[in-house]
């Protein structure tokens, strides 16, 4: 006999986490459903940038979105810490995002115009200004400074998550889900390999997983992995490197432990493959040596592959499945899962509740990208 709860997620990763957590705590019944472990995937494998200015190239719903999101964190992580003592450690050190061709100068620039013009906060700094804010970068031609973008520890926010979500709902880890059915009387009837469970509420919050689960509904969902392969390094030097750098071919992101995470490969053709490979870690261990030369003798520390959930037009798909009353989904966040995971939190207790969205949230909502029996989606937002 199936157990039954009010709402039942599927994913444990950051974004099916805190969607679990912010029901729990409106005295729902919660049942979240892992796979693996909490956190196993692609949030703890992150390097924990906040980029709600950097992942952006221009105005409307997706920047509101992440500086929405961004603005939340504070309050985020101090709840967390607060409900378990462990620090996720928001650090607000800003971004720079460095150009090393006339094309990039060009465009960076056009980018610090049109965020200044909405009301955010982005610095041109000269390549003389760029080294004097960071001694150890090589010479650039310019660099836009984006000092309110942070970024946070991933494996500690998601074990600050864990353990909050675990006093609040009740929490099953290696069941992987392998239907879902909607049962005659309404609500759903979720089978993991270790029983059954009954919700009128689901949230399908499992990732790169999502099209394999959806789909046993007869729907076409586009998200795919997109395999990232990263690494951490532990400079000789304290505070050799105080801001997260960015490039067009890697990023660094200085923790508060000592050590710099380096990334990202991205590869949409690896499917759900996870080997670190010589070739991907060796250009970014490059792409390190050009980018920031004295850190040519910093220690190396581990190296590792998340599985991003990449989405056909590179946006998140929230909210309640067309058709499919009571069924949620919030999947295709790609590399911005930790960035908007305190939004999406936010989003999923008001469809739940049937709150209505401010409108900038709208542009996301599930229906625009799912398909019946493989039917091809017909709404394309482009490419951000």
């Amino acid at each position: 006999m199936a157990h039954s709860f009010d709402v039942i997620v599927v994913g444990g990763g950051v974004i099916g986490s805190t969607i679990a957590w912010e029901l729990a705590k409106t005295g729902r019944n919660v049942l979240l459903l892992e796979r693996n472990h909490i956190g196993a995937e692609a949030s703890s494998a992150a390097a924990g940038m906040l980029g709600a200015q950097l992942e952006v190239n221009q105005p409307g719903a997706f920047s509101q979105l992440c500086l929405e999101s961004r603005a939340r964190y504070p309050a985020f992580v101090d709840e967390l810490y607060e409900e378990t003592g462990i620090d996720p450690q928001l650090t607000h050190n800003g971004i720079v995002q460095l150009a090393y061709s006339e094309d990039e100068v060009e465009a960076l620039q056009a980018k610090m115009r049109w965020q200044v013009e909405s009301g955010a906060r982005a610095i041109w700094l000269s390549g003389a200004e760029a080294a004097a804010e960071e001694p150890g970068i090589s010479e650039c031609l310019g660099a836009l400074l984006l000092p309110d973008d942070s970024n946070v520890n991933a494996p500690l926010l998601m074990q600050a998550l864990a353990r909050a979500v675990k006093r609040r709902a009740v929490v099953e880890e290696g069941a992987e889900v392998f239907a879902i059915q909607h049962c005659a009387s309404g609500g759903y009837e979720v089978s993991t390999q270790g029983g059954r469970a009954f919700a009128p509420v689901v949230v399908a919050a499992n990732g790169a997983w999502a099209s394999r689960l959806l789909g046993s509904l007869g729907m076409s969902v586009e998200v795919q992995p997109v395999k990232g392969q990263l690494l951490s390094i532990r400079p000789r030097r304290a505070r050799a490197l105080v801001r997260t750098l960015f490039s067009r071919h890697a990023y660094l992101v200085p923790k508060r432990d000592g050590t710099i995470v380096v990334g990202a490969t991205e590869d949409r053709a690896a499917g759900f493959n996870r080997d670190v490979t010589i070739d991907a870690i060796a250009a970014l261990l490059a792409h390190v040596q050009r980018i920031v030369p004295v850190l040519r003798d910093a220690g190396f520390e581990q190296s590792w592959v998340g599985l991003r959930p990449g989405s056909s037009d590179g946006l998140p798909w929230i909210g309640e499945v067309p058709d499919h009353p009571g069924l949620y989904a919030a999947v295709g966040h790609f590399r911005n899962g930790m960035l908007l995971a305190p939004v999406t939190g936010a989003m999923l207790v008001h469809a739940v509740e049937h709150v209505p969205w401010p409108s900038h949230w709208e542009v996301f909502r599930a229906r625009r990208r799912t398909s019946e029996r493989g039917e091809s989606a017909h709404e394309h937002l482009g490419q951000r």
